[in-house]
């Protein structure tokens, strides 16, 4: 996993960052000893965050005035996000306007950054770029793209050129980012990060208005009517919104998608809403504030035109680890059984559906990526009782079992691993499934043939296979009978043949 970055701006001087860095709890530990060529600017220097164990690595290209901002440790990415509101960055649109720039430094500046900062929005931006007069600009730019697009071959970029000829209103680099998931996030972080359009937004949406999967449709849709991207509307008025169960509409959705569309293409083709006090505007108007910015949830479909909107926000990695867990290369496993977790950071969730609907924080926990299987149960079962060997494979077929099966499982993982390891509550196993983005379905909101194998904004996985989940006070969750997130069953204490999968949770430790 890269560490996370920013870019400062510029104008921004070494002094006054280093006050904000300071006023944040960070120290500077060191600085390059070699005279700066810019008194007062020292090109290489670390700081470390007093109560954390976290650094930071910033270094200053004094030519460009590039100062980059790379950020190491355990609290790498909530730190990231302190700074990011204190310290003054380069954002999405500032590398627009650094990329579109006559200034041949400026150029150079942007490019840069976007590699830095890894800014996939002004792909096409960059690519075109690789054909500037200049020199310096030219190859970097053929070097940036290369770093951003995976399999940055000649025979690749000729293909692309192919694609851009052939439609040259389109980003085709955004047509091949790899996974539907990846291309709905850009979308959403495009809305997240600018006020208007522009003509590389513009490109972006015209492909993602074709794109192969209904929900990034849906959503160029909206990040349409929140940019207010008119040059799109030819592109928007022919778009394929799905209208049936095949197309990836629930049955509930198909209906309302079609009606979006019709609002977003009269709004940018300048008609305007029905007059105030009308019954029509009245029963318009929460669609009509959801277009224009924040959706205010209160409904079933004010959320999902949140989670169309959203972005998926990673939250803060875990401040330390239980005792029970170790972490390598980014995967976390409990230490003596080698089961694998999943960490559910302590960020907002929207739980239940409508007349449950309500905002619910994590309180930062793990669980198990996949449910127990067979090989694994009667593993943990004999070795409760004393030393067996390693436990087996937990990629098998989960184990069925009756709610007290399912607790007697979990604690003997719990005497195993020395740690309190339960069942997940309700609400702590929707949000393993759902993500804070208020999701239908664990991979999203269209239906989808694989989505039984997709896993959670979480990196959750198999939470609608063949058996539901057993959660705390006898509910049954997920399953393949009830894929919704927010579905959950009761199940009467005295009913014994009811049967579901186990999924344990393990609190974190701060």
């Amino acid at each position: 996993m890269r560490s996370p970055a920013l870019v400062a701006r510029p104008e921004v001087s070494f002094e006054a960052m280093d006050g904000v860095l300071s006023a944040l709890g960070w120290f500077l530990q060191s600085e390059s000893q070699t005279p700066p060529i810019i008194p007062g600017e020292p090109e290489l220097a670390v700081y470390v965050h007093r109560g954390t164990d976290t650094a930071l690595h910033y270094t200053f290209n004094p030519v460009l005035r590039l100062r980059v901002l790379e950020f190491s440790g355990r609290d790498a990415l909530g730190q990231w996000a302190t700074v990011r509101k204190a310290v003054p960055v380069l954002d999405a649109p500032a590398l627009a306007a650094l990329l579109t720039s006559s200034e041949t430094r400026e150029v150079l500046l942007g490019l840069l950054a976007t590699e830095t900062l890894r800014e996939r929005a002004s792909l096409d931006r960059v690519s075109a770029l690789r054909f500037h007069p200049e020199f310096s600009v030219s190859r970097t730019a053929e070097r940036v793209l290369a770093s951003l697009v995976p399999d940055g071959t000649e025979e690749v970029f000729q293909r692309l050129k192919a694609e851009k000829e052939a439609h040259p209103d389109r980003s085709v680099l955004f047509a091949h980012l790899p996974g539907e998931e990846q291309r709905r996030q850009v979308l959403r972080w495009l809305i997240h990060d600018y006020t208007a359009s522009n003509p590389d937004i513009d490109a972006v949406l015209n492909s993602a208005l074709v794109d192969e999967d209904a929900e990034v449709r849906v959503t160029a849709v909206l990040a349409a009517a929140r940019l207010q991207a008119r040059a799109v509307l030819p592109a928007l008025r022919e778009a394929n919104i799905p209208t049936s169960t095949r197309e990836g509409a629930s049955p509930l959705d198909r209906h309302f998608y079609v009606g979006l569309r019709n609002v977003v293409a009269d709004l940018l083709a300048g008609r305007p809403p029905p007059p105030e006090g009308s019954p029509k505007r009245e029963r318009m108007s929460p669609l009509l504030r959801a277009l224009s910015g924040p959706v205010e949830v209160r409904n079933d479909p004010q959320l999902l035109l949140y989670s169309l909107t959203t972005p998926v926000d990673p939250g803060p990695p875990p401040a330390s680890l239980p005792e029970a867990l170790v972490e390598r290369e980014g995967t976390y496993r409990l230490r003596r059984s080698g089961l694998e977790a999943s960490w559910v950071p302590p960020v907002e969730h929207w739980l239940g559906t409508e007349g449950t609907l309500r905002r619910v924080k994590s309180p930062g926990y793990f669980v198990a990526r996949v449910p127990v299987s067979r090989a694994a149960a009667a593993w943990a079962l004999a070795a409760s009782q004393g030393p067996v060997g390693t436990a087996g494979p937990d990629a098998e077929e989960p184990l069925p079992c009756t709610r007290v099966e399912a607790e007697q499982v979990c604690e003997a993982l719990a005497r195993i691993e020395g740690v309190e390891l339960r069942l997940p509550s309700g609400d702590e196993w929707e949000m393993a499934a759902r993500g804070p983005d208020g999701r239908l379905f664990p991979w999203g909101n269209s239906m989808m043939e694989d989505g039984a194998s997709r896993a959670s904004p979480w990196g959750v996985e198999k939470l609608v296979a063949s058996l539901p989940q057993w959660a705390r006070d006898g509910l049954l969750c997920g399953g393949r009978e009830q894929p919704r997130c927010a579905s959950r069953r009761e199940v009467a204490a005295e009913d014994g043949s009811a049967v579901g999968a186990v999924r344990w949770v393990v609190a974190s430790s701060a």
